[in-house]
């Protein structure tokens, strides 16, 4: 089996531009260092106890933030071969990509955690939303469209 061309850029890419954009959001927002925005994500895994845990707790939050983002730009990019019109359209898709991930996020895998769950209040949610449609969703259909759709120097 052989990977098309641009594929494992385009995840890269894409997902950790993303990832790291929705940090900035969240630290932003919440004016809390990154290590605490890590310790927060971690309590999906550890719940309330993550909040007493060290430095290496913030890391498993982190690391877990940007495998998830990796993981929906992997989605995004393999929907984006199958069907084109999406890297086409990528400056229309992606922000509705993003919503879909906000959506998921917020009313399937935040709720199914060991996090708690609570809906944030406007208008943090309107920048948490914006954030997912234009930093999150929009950049990973840009590099689908640009890594993958790119003429080779060959040609």
């Amino acid at each position: 089996m052989t990977i098309r061309k641009g594929v494992v850029p385009a995840v890269l890419a894409g997902g950790l531009f993303g990832a790291a954009a929705d940090l900035c959001v969240a630290c932003t927002l919440s004016g809390l260092p990154l290590l605490r925005i890590g310790k927060a994500v971690a309590r999906g895994w550890f719940g309330k106890a993550a909040r007493d845990g060290g430095t290496d707790v913030a890391i498993i939050g982190l690391v877990s933030h940007f495998a998830i983002v990796l993981v929906f730009a992997a989605v995004f990019v393999a929907a984006s071969l199958r069907q084109p019109v999406l890297r086409r359209i990528w400056f229309v898709a992606g922000p509705l990509y993003g919503a879909a991930i906000f959506c998921v996020m917020r009313f399937v895998v935040l709720p199914l955690s060991a996090a708690g769950y609570s809906m944030p209040k406007p208008p943090g949610l309107y920048w948490e939303i914006a954030g997912h449609l234009f930093l999150v969703g929009a950049p990973i259909a840009l590099a689908a469209r640009w890594f993958i759709d790119r003429p080779s120097p060959r040609d």
